[in-house]
């Protein structure tokens, strides 16, 4: 019996000691912050308040949910780290599946957006949208290429050199003479 006391004492010496906690109490303002704001679906402001809350008190779990945040912002990158650092601080974590289940979708979304930036991958094509009448996806006209504009310097130069070449040297002759003034 008297060591069931000296435990409910210590369990509510470390409960108030941790209310106490000027780092944990910013650590939760920002969190709660981050929640509402995830919710609406503002995840830039959201994450904002989530890394602050990391910064107040680094606790694994507000890794996860910045994760969360680059993930719904396309920042996969980012979003593979959180979540991998996550795994690293939590082994255990109870949603371990998940997170690399998140990671392998992550990092698939990556090679394609990696694929489609290199032009390696054709754009995916709507449904219904007939592949024989797909005109090729539009780039920049010719004129707005440096190769048009270097071409066109060269021939411009060309017909500047040739006409100056062929032009006689002196004044132009005439039937009628010239005339010539003594000083």
């Amino acid at each position: 019996m008297r060591w069931l006391l000296v435990l409910c004492l210590v369990f509510v010496g470390t409960t108030r000691a941790h209310a106490d906690d000027p780092s944990l109490r910013a650590a939760k303002r920002h969190f709660d912050r981050g929640e509402k704001l995830f919710a609406l679906g503002k995840f830039e402001e959201a994450l904002e308040h989530y890394q602050k809350a990391y910064d107040a008190k680094p606790l694994p779990a507000f890794l996860f949910n910045i994760g969360q945040c680059h993930r719904n912002l396309n920042d996969y990158d980012a979003a593979i780290f959180s979540f991998r650092k996550y795994l690293k601080l939590e082994p255990d974590a109870s949603n371990r599946d998940k997170v690399e289940a998140l990671i392998e979708d992550l990092e698939q979304k990556k090679a394609e957006e990696e694929s489609r930036k290199l032009r390696l991958v054709k754009p995916p094509r709507s449904p219904g949208e007939d592949p024989v009448t797909v005109d090729p996806p539009a780039g920049r006209p010719f004129y707005k290429k440096w190769w048009f504009w270097t071409g066109l310097a060269v021939v411009a130069g060309g017909v500047g050199v040739g006409v100056y070449a062929s032009s006689p040297k002196g004044p132009p002759g005439t039937d009628l003479g010239h005339m010539v003034f003594d000083k």
